[in-house]
C-alpha cells in the first residue's frame, strides 16, 4: 500500500511538473514576425512622446532604437534640459532585448517618464510584429 501510495504522488508530480513546464514555454513563446517596426507612446502632459523602433529575427527583438520627441514633433536633444534621460535610454534598450517584453523593462531612477513612454512605445511596435 505505501508504495502505491508513492507511486501515485510521483505521477501526479511528474504530470504536474510537465504540464507546468509546457504552459510556461507556451507563454514565454512569441508569435513575432521578422521585420522592423515602429511603435509610439500616447503624448504626455506637455506634449512629447517616445517612439521605438525595433528590429524582430527569428522571433526575437534583437535591435532597439528609441527617440523621444518634444511637442513640436522634433526629436530631444543636446538642447533638452534633462539630459539625465540620454543616459536611461542605451540602458533601456538593452533591457528590452535581454528580457523580450516591454513590462518586464527595469525603471531607471530619475526617468520614470521616459521609461513609461518606452514601455508604451515598445508594446506598441509589437503589437504590430504579430
Amino acid at each position: 500500500m505505501n508504495r502505491s501510495w508513492i507511486a501515485a504522488v510521483l505521477i501526479v508530480l511528474l504530470l504536474g511538473g510537465a504540464w507546468y513546464f509546457s504552459t510556461q514555454r507556451g507563454a514565454m513563446a512569441k508569435d513575432w514576425k521578422d521585420g522592423t517596426y515602429v511603435g509610439e507612446s500616447k503624448r504626455d502632459e506637455r506634449g512629447g512622446f517616445g517612439q521605438t523602433k525595433l528590429t524582430i529575427k527569428d522571433g526575437k527583438i534583437t535591435q532597439v532604437e528609441y527617440t523621444e520627441f518634444s511637442a513640436e514633433d522634433t526629436p530631444k536633444d543636446d538642447s533638452y534640459p534633462y539630459q539625465f534621460i540620454f543616459e536611461a535610454i542605451p540602458k533601456l534598450e538593452e533591457d528590452l532585448i535581454e528580457v523580450q517584453d516591454p513590462a518586464k523593462v527595469d525603471q531607471v531612477s530619475g526617468a520614470t517618464a521616459t521609461w513609461n513612454k518606452f514601455k508604451e512605445a515598445s508594446q506598441d511596435a509589437l503589437d504590430k510584429a504579430k
